[in-house]
């Protein structure tokens, strides 16, 4: 057929391709920064997925809203902006659709030209024509803009093995210009030896064979290094139909190595584009569709050998077997309306070596309007029958799945999602649940919550979170199957099940082998006993014939030889006459059973002595399971025998002892469960020892307090400490909760490993209920005192004014008599009249110290950062007269910055360093050191600070005294004072939160020990 070279042409072959091509301009916002695409054309492919819309210069992001948020309109744009071509896939879910596509991005001047191709089900699938090549000089330079933007490699040889054509990617790849690349061979062009020998050769049967050469090579890059790529040989013809020349298409296959290089450029014609495509093409015309033009592939689909034999034939004639099948009208009604058909996995019923086999096609049909007006139907297959084959094939595995399953004897189940829900599950595995059918579509850790934290779990969550298969036999898994929570032995098998490369759940198969596990750790722990009975040189070895009546024994640790005769009447002569029916009974069953025998028995002595032994044998049986003869061991169990009875006896007074006690008896193991309860549990719970030990004392804990008694609990088990905590339990008798004080402490074995625990519950109640009106009256004395502190305060000011009233007037009046008297007094009246100025000086200081002693508990004062040298500066101020008159000094230096009332402060050290120049030694100079040290407590920082002096001192057992109130311990003729001082620092060091001690001896001075916070925790003092 004559290629017509026109623009319907090319149009009839972009709308036939395969792949969704859009052509797009530029749209810019107001920064001229482009932010969209308005679409200039869609293929027919592109129109399909939009449906019958006006899209011409529309947004792309308005038909395709989803390219946002995937970031494909981002990658356009980056095209756009840069001009560098992007190949790249994403997946998209938008406008109804769930695809995976493969987005090449090419800038042509202003136009973006975006090439969409679905890899849906086959990412590795075939890259459709980009674009459909133009014949002849008029479609060169599409042909030069589609080669030189492909991320493939396109070249073409002469046939003296030079290239006569490289694009782009190639040129790149080389490091290379045209003009440095273009008329130079293999080797000039950087290819190894073998490379260049290899293509050589290639090209070589090309020409000989006329047949394409498909290949795959790993070679280097100039920029991105060794890749491995897929390339395609094609031989290209002139008019005589001998090779001029051979093309290649070179696709790099490094990260999909499996995809299928189906890409190929036509070089010259149309047909040679159908008849060289990797896709099954076929033109065919008329209603009667007559084959004009057919490739390989299609001719394979056919089932036909050479192009001759359907060339020029109708389909029927070819294809007899079309007759009357959808596939065919298809074809037929496409060339009648020239309306495009797509169809995926459409059934043909095709002769394939004599026999009629059904195939799967995914098919497009193209109308084309040549130049002479007869339309022609351009047919594109693609054969899916494996596809489809094996997805219903999957299907069908699911379903048999599903029914093995159900009818699988081992316990399955499948769990979806990353909350592990319950898709499926057999009656098997519902009965080891002991659950039924309601479970289903519930998270499996709600249905079995006591999974939480043990090792099964763990390897679940690695199954889903990491894939990892699981495997393991005997895993010990403890859960509540029957209402108790025992431990279990299963057999496990996990699988992630994977879907689109990513876990959506797991398939779990568990046999419960508990029995045998339990049965086997029995027989090991026996078979361990035997051996250690065996090793035990002390122990009677002996051995006993099948039937057990003739025994030998054996000598020393090697029992290797019979000492002394058979002994036949070995029951007769060892056994005590009320054991040999319970002892006859148990060889009997053992005999029976093929099993072992183990039995405890007393044994008469050769003396005559009795005793007790433990007595154990073993079947030796022969390759048909008949018992040759037995072998065992007698070990005196005689003092372990009394030992127990000591035990039990020792047990039983220790039980009638706790029985007696008030107060709730219990002991634990090391892990904390409760073993034993007195019979004060079952008075206060209704619940006998047997149903404690079971259920625990979880259930009788008032909820409240619960949680609080199982962490401290579980954490004195955790760490060795010792237990107690108040909590309440409920009294069965009246349904009210009692308060108990739990106590509990460890019993430790030589080593220091915790065997045991032994604790106690007292009923607190009485006290509780004691302690709770204790604190009600507290409370409500503390008011009174508050109010009574107030009467008090106001008494005080009362006082102070009332007092000092009469004693003004008294001191007022002496003065005026004195003055009055002035020539006239005699020596014993000046002294009376002195004693009397005194007396009222002493009372105004008593007043106004009772005054300030009433309010210090009364004002608050806002707590400041205080300098403490700052205030002993002060006090140094205000003491000067009295320091230079006893010619006093007071020593300190760096002492700290804390928080505290200020007023308060100062009158601290001001009261204690006059007390110290007041009681000064009248011979010495009084001298006062103030030092400080940090303290770090729990409760925070605090500071120490020490006032001493160099005075009187005072008697080590005044110590406490001194701080009372109105306590003196001098006399007030020679040291004057209120007796309040010490008092109120007492009081204003309490207040801070510290506290005030003093250190005394006579003749050496006195210290006063000054503890503080540094910080205040309340805003007021």
């Amino acid at each position: 057929m004559k290629i017509i070279e026109n623009k319907d042409l090319f149009q009839t072959v972009f709308n036939s391709v395969p792949n969704g091509i859009a052509v797009m301009q530029f749209v810019y916002n107001d920064k001229n920064k482009i932010e969209d695409f308005s679409v200039l054309l869609f293929n027919n492919y592109t129109i399909n997925w939009i449906g019958d819309i006006d899209y011409k210069g529309k947004r792309y992001s308005e038909l395709f809203p989803m390219v946002k948020e995937t970031g494909i309109l981002e990658k356009f744009i980056e095209v756009a902006e840069t001009g560098i071509t992007a190949n790249f896939e994403k997946w998209y879910t938008g406008e109804g659709m769930k695809h995976w596509f493969r987005f090449t991005v090419i800038r042509q001047d202003e136009l973006l030209v975006v090439t969409t191709e679905d890899i849906t089900e086959k990412k590795q699938t075939e890259l459709f024509i980009d674009n459909a090549l133009f014949a002849a000089e008029q479609q060169k330079r599409l042909f030069d803009s589609i080669t030189n933007n492909t991320p493939d490699l396109v070249y073409v040889f002469d046939l003296s093995y030079k290239f006569t054509y490289a694009n782009k990617a190639l040129l790149a790849m080389w490091g290379k210009s045209k003009e440095d690349a273009i008329g130079k061979g293999l080797r000039e062009n950087g290819y190894e030896e073998w490379h260049a020998l290899m293509h050589e050769r290639e090209i070589d049967a090309i020409v000989a064979t006329k047949k394409r050469i498909r290949g795959t090579v790993s070679f280097p890059h100039a920029e991105l290094g060794s890749r491995v790529y897929d390339y395609i040989l094609t031989p290209v013809f002139n008019e005589q139909g001998e090779v001029e020349s051979v093309a290649g298409t070179t696709r790099d296959i490094t990260e999909i190595k499996q995809a299928e290089g189906k890409l190929q450029q036509s070089e010259t014609r149309f047909r040679t584009m159908i008849e060289q495509s990797p896709i099954a093409m076929l033109l065919s015309k008329g209603e009667d569709v007559v084959v004009e033009s057919i490739n390989k592939p299609m001719l394979q689909f056919m089932n036909k050998n050479t192009a001759e034999e359907v060339l020029g034939k109708k389909m029927l004639e070819a294809l007899p077997e079309l007759s009357g099948q959808p596939a065919l009208q298809t074809v037929i009604d496409v060339q009648k309306t020239g309306i495009p058909f797509r169809g995926n996995e459409q059934p043909v019923d095709l002769i394939i070596n004599g026999k009629l086999e059904r195939r799967y096609f995914n098919f497009s049909y193209d109308s084309i309007e040549e130049a002479e007006g007869s339309p022609a139907v351009l047919h594109m297959a693609v054969d899916v029958t494996e596809q489809v084959l094996a997805r219903r094939k999957l299907e069908d595995s699911e379903s048999r799945l599903r029914s093995m399953i159900d009818q699988t004897p081992c316990p399955t189940l499948v769990l979806k999602g990353d909350n592990l829900v319950i898709e499926q599950i057999n009656l098997h595995m519902l009965d080891m649940i002991g659950r039924g059918e309601e479970i289903i579509g519930m998270p499996l850790i709600d249905v079995l919550p006591e999974l939480r934290g043990q090792y099964v779990w763990e390897q679940v969550e690695n199954v889903y979170n990491k894939g990892i298969p699981f495997d393991q036999s005997e895993v010990l898994v403890q859960h509540n199957r029957t209402g108790i929570m025992r431990d279990y032995y299963y057999n496990l098998a996990y699988r992630p099940l994977i879907e689109d490369e990513k876990i959506t759940g797991m398939i779990q198969v568990a046999i419960d082998v508990s029995e045998q596990v339990l049965a086997r750790k029995k027989l090991e722990e026996s078979e361990k006993r035997f051996r250690a009975l065996v090793n035990a040189s002390s122990d009677v070895v002996y051995r006993l014939n099948s039937d057990w009546t003739i025994m030998r024994n054996l000598e020393g640790r090697g029992f290797l030889t019979d000492v002394g005769e058979p002994i036949f009447n070995w029951m007769d002569n060892y056994i005590h006459p009320n054991d040999r029916e319970r002892v006859e009974k148990a060889t009997a069953e053992a005999i029976a059973n093929k099993s072992i025998f183990e039995l405890e028995h007393r044994v008469l002595s050769a003396n005559g002595t009795l005793g007790w032994t433990l007595s154990r044998a073993i079947p030796i049986l022969d390759d048909e399971n008949n018992i040759l003869e037995w072998f065992g061991a007698a070990s005196d169990i005689t003092s372990q025998k009394e030992l127990q009875q000591i035990i039990k006896q020792s047990e039983e007074k220790f039980r009638q002892l706790a029985d007696l006690v008030p107060q709730i008896i219990w002991t634990s193991r090391a892990d904390g469960h409760l073993d034993y309860y007195n019979k004060r549990w079952q008075e206060l719970t209704g619940v006998n020892e047997r149903e404690a030990v079971e259920i625990g004392w979880a259930p009788f804990t008032h909820p409240d307090d619960l949680r609080l008694a199982t962490d401290t609990w579980y954490g004195c088990v955790k760490s060795g400490e010792l237990f107690q905590l108040e909590f309440r339990i409920k009294n069965i008798n009246t349904g009210e909760y009692q308060w108990f004080l739990g106590k509990a402490v460890p019993i430790r074995d030589e080593t220091g490993i915790i065997t045991k625990w032994f604790g106690t519950c007292t009923d607190i109640q009485e006290h509780r209920s004691i302690t709770e009106r204790l604190e009600s009256l507290v409370a409500e004395r503390t008011k009174e005192l508050q109010r009574s502190n107030e009467d008090l305060q106001q008494f005080a000011h009362v006082a102070s004014h009332d007092l000092k009233e009469p004693v003004r007037k008294i001191k007022t009046f002496t003065s005026r008599l004195e003055e009055h008297l002035q020539d006239g007094l005699d020596k014993t009246s000046a002294r009376f009249i002195d004693r009397i100025h005194v007396a009222t000086d002493r009372m105004f200081n008593m007043i106004d110290g009772v005054l300030a002693y009433s309010k210090i508990n009364s004002d608050l004062q806002k707590h400041t950062a205080i300098d403490l040298n700052e205030v002993l500066k002060n006090i140094e101020t205000d003491l000067e007269v009295s320091l230079q008159k006893t010619g006093g000094k007071i020593i300190y230096h760096d002492l700290p910055t804390l928080e505290g009332a200020l007023v308060l402060m100062y009158q601290l050290f001001y009261n204690l360093i006059n007390n110290s120049i007041k009681f000064a030694k009248t011979d010495t100079p009084p001298e006062i050191t103030i030092v400080s040290e940090m303290e770090d407590r729990k409760e925070g920082k605090f500071v120490l600070i020490t006032v001493k002096d160099n005075g009187i001192g005072f008697e080590p057992n005044q110590a406490e005294r001194i701080f009372e109130t109105f306590t003196r311990l001098n006399s007030k003729d020679t040291y004057e004072g209120t007796g309040l001082g010490l008092s109120l620092c007492k009081k204003i060091v309490e207040r801070h939160g510290g506290n005030i001690t003093a250190i005394g001896k006579p003749g050496e001075g006195a210290m006063f020990v000054i503890t503080l916070p540094m910080e205040q925790n309340e805003n007021d003092i």
